[in-house]
């Protein structure tokens, strides 16, 4: 079923007034405010004994000498059998000191390759125009990448609790369809990807929804500092827990900030029992953070054509 045409004035029924409509009209912004809760606490550092930072720089690997794509099959392999999880704290740090600069990339895409089609539940935050934003949300989100196909659900305990979108390229490239959550969101309607209501509420727009983002704006950045002469690896490695979780933060601090670079300084946390990342946080050149996603779980799915059409009656639309 095709997606319904744009809402106009002259369609509502006359019971409704002009006025919800304006109001209505003024809060479609909110739709993509691709925003959320940073974790309940922020990650803290492992504090290591003296004699376990001084064994991470000594420590011998099986990755020693290996090329990068040799090093990201084995990478793969110690993830996918918990042999890495396994790993005391030393042993993990020298297994990344031990990486070459696009080793990870590579395993990553690898693993992003394996998934076509997913199912994610993820929170985000942002600084939009100057201001840290406190009202956290939540969101649920069913993405297909080739083509580009998504919906999404603002869910209860966030910000714009009830809001729904649907985004598929192959019916609107520029346009996505929705509405908002609470006692407005009784009209769904189509709204621009790049207007200026969606980018009041958002840094991006519902197309950088999706781990491949995440991924394409690190391979961007890795390609930019090798035609500058400069290494891609991180430049910092650390055993962290988030929310009792045990991970490995990654931090990369760059030439520059946003637009030639992603962020001045970019920190990914890996969970080193699941293959993907789980927490992406960035900062700008003044040491404020733009932003923090918080990947909460991922689930590898084979969706039906009904997950992104309107008519669904799973959805609101």
């Amino acid at each position: 079923m095709s997606i319904h045409p744009p809402i106009r004035p002259s369609d509502q029924p006359s019971h409704r007034s002009s006025n919800t409509l304006r109001r209505l009209a003024a809060l479609t912004g909110a739709l993509i405010g691709l925003l959320a809760a940073p974790l309940a606490y922020p990650p803290v550092a492992m504090a290591q004994p003296a004699s376990a930072a001084a064994a991470t720089a000594t420590t011998g690997t099986a990755y020693d000498g290996l090329p990068s794509a040799q090093q990201a099959a084995l990478f793969s392999r110690q993830v996918a059998s918990g042999e890495l999880a396994r790993l005391s704290d030393a042993q993990v740090l020298a297994v990344f000191q031990a990486l070459q600069p696009d080793a990870l990339l590579k395993w990553a895409r690898a693993e992003m390759n394996r998934y076509p089609e997913y199912e994610y539940w993820m929170s985000r935050q942002e600084r939009l125009n100057g201001q840290w934003q406190e009202q956290p949300a939540k969101m649920q989100i069913r993405y297909r990448h080739a083509p580009r196909q998504l919906y999404a659900k603002w869910l209860p305990g966030g910000a714009q609790s009830g809001q729904e979108i649907l985004y598929d390229e192959t019916r609107r490239k520029d346009e996505m369809y929705g509405h908002l959550g609470g006692v407005l969101g009784f009209t769904s309607m189509w709204i621009a990807l790049d207007g200026s209501l969606a980018r009041s509420q958002s840094n991006h727009t519902v197309r950088d929804l999706g781990f491949q983002y995440v991924l394409s704006m690190l391979e961007r950045d890795a390609k930019s500092l090798r035609a500058a002469g400069l290494s891609e690896k991180y430049g910092k490695a650390e055993i962290v827990q988030e929310q009792g979780v045990r991970m490995v933060a990654l931090t990369w601090e760059l030439p520059a900030g946003a637009p030639q670079y992603y962020a001045k300084r970019v920190q990914l946390m890996l969970d080193l029992k699941h293959p993907y990342i789980r927490v992406e946080t960035a900062w700008d050149a003044d040491g404020n953070m733009v932003e923090k996603i918080v990947f909460d779980k991922l689930v590898r799915k084979t969706f039906e054509a009904a997950v992104f059409d309107p008519a669904n009656p799973e959805y609101r639309f």
